[in-house]
C-alpha cells in the first residue's frame, strides 16, 4: 500500500492544465515582485528581502510544479501565494507600518498590488481545484472493484 504511495501518478488532463496555469501564475507573481523590486531595496530593504523571498520561492515552486504533479508543489504554491498575500495587507493595514513601510499604509490602490493580489486569489483557487480533484480521485480508486487476491495453491498433506 504504501509502495504506491511514492510512485508519480500518471498525469491526466485537466492536472496538466492546473500545473500549467499555476506554474505560468507564480511565474506572473515573480515577474511583478521583480518590476517592484528596485523602489523597495533602499528605503525599505526588509520588505525587498521579502520580495526576493517571494520570487525566489514562486520560481522554485513552479518549477517543481511542471517537473512533477505532487500535492507538496500545490501546498507550496498556496503557502507562497498567501504569504504575499499577507504581506500585502500587513504592509497596508497596520497603522505604524510593517518591516519598515511606512509609505504604503493605506495605499489600496497600487496597480501592482493588485496585479499581484488577482495572481494570489488564482493561485488559491488552484490549490483548492488541485485539492479537490485529488480528493475526488482517491473516491474514485476507493470505490473501484479489486480484482481478487491470487492464493497460492494449497495442497492436502494428508496421507
Amino acid at each position: 500500500m504504501f509502495a504506491r504511495l511514492g510512485q508519480p501518478q500518471p498525469a491526466q488532463g485537466a492536472d496538466v492544465v492546473a500545473r500549467a496555469v499555476g506554474a505560468l501564475a507564480l511565474a506572473a507573481l515573480a515577474v511583478i515582485h521583480v518590476v517592484d523590486l528596485p523602489p523597495t531595496l533602499g528605503p525599505t530593504p526588509l520588505v525587498g528581502i521579502g520580495y526576493l523571498g517571494i520570487i525566489a520561492a514562486a520560481v522554485l515552486v513552479g518549477g517543481v510544479m511542471i517537473a512533477r504533479a505532487h500535492w507538496l508543489a500545490w501546498a507550496a504554491a498556496g503557502a507562497v501565494a498567501i504569504s504575499a498575500m499577507g504581506g500585502y495587507m500587513l504592509t497596508r493595514a497596520l497603522p505604524g507600518g510593517f518591516l519598515g513601510d511606512h509609505g504604503d499604509v493605506g495605499n489600496w490602490r497600487c496597480p501592482l498590488g493588485i496585479a499581484a493580489l488577482s495572481v494570489e486569489t488564482l493561485i488559491i483557487l488552484l490549490v483548492v481545484l488541485a485539492a479537490w480533484q485529488a480528493r475526488s480521485r482517491a473516491a474514485n480508486l476507493a470505490a473501484a472493484p479489486r480484482p481478487a487476491e491470487r492464493r497460492a495453491p494449497e495442497y492436502s498433506h494428508a496421507g
